[in-house]
């Protein structure tokens, strides 16, 4: 296979992937509905090839699952799930921001400020996709400068977007108080405040989790 096959296959499972994604997160599909490979190919008008893909994808990264005999399904997240996930996200974070608060670079800090100024604008306008983008790229930017190498990929295997789009789904909170709640976090890794940086991450992730599971119990 050529190179530029290989890219335009990548760019169509990357397409079709982004579409399910949203189609999750504004409701289009709900947790439990079927998710049928021939509808979605029709619909974007491509092959099966790249849907199979993109649905392989989703399924590692929780968003949807696979039953058998019976089909895909967009995936019911469980309360015991998303407090799994909370204390794994929370262990790692809370290391993360300790060390970057004592050698984060200039660079990165204007980095992490842009990342929450764009936040704030996509939740101004009510942007669902560009917020969970830059909610994303904040924490991971603060990952990062934390300088651990090893941190860095267990982050990654977490599929922190993919959990963003299922947590800002399931919060049903305006974006504008979801975005505000970082600003805690930027303020005190400025400050260099390390004590105060673990209890800003501990309370942003306490309170989310909170917010996701009364909204959830409320819709069971």
């Amino acid at each position: 296979m050529r190179s530029n096959d290989k890219l335009s296959r990548r760019l169509l499972h990357d397409q079709v992937s982004q579409y399910i994604k949203k189609s999750i997160l504004h409701g289009d599909l709900q947790p439990g509905d079927r998710i049928v490979e021939t509808q979605i190919a029709h619909r974007l008008g491509v092959s099966q090839a790249p849907v199979r893909e993109a649905i392989r994808q989703l399924e590692f990264s929780g968003l949807i699952e696979q039953i058998p005999y019976c089909g895909t399904y967009v995936k019911k997240v469980t309360v015991e799930e998303i407090e799994n996930f909370y204390q794994v996200r929370g262990a790692l974070e809370i290391l993360a921001v300790q060390q970057a608060a004592r050698q984060i670079t200039p660079t990165q800090m204007e980095q992490v400020e842009q990342a929450l100024f764009l936040m704030e604008e996509a939740a101004r306008v009510q942007d669902v996709e560009q917020y969970v983008r830059y909610d994303a790229q904040f924490h991971d930017l603060i990952i990062q400068a934390s300088g651990n190498d090893l941190l860095c990929r267990l982050w990654e295997q977490c599929h922190i977007k993919q959990w963003l789009f299922v947590g800002t789904s399931l919060a049903n909170r305006n974006l504008q108080f979801l975005a505000a709640r970082h600003r805690t976090i930027l303020d005190r890794l400025k400050a260099c405040d390390v004590d105060g940086l673990q209890q800003a991450v501990e309370e942003h992730l306490s309170q989310l989790l909170s917010i996701m599971k009364a909204q959830k119990a409320s819709g069971d």
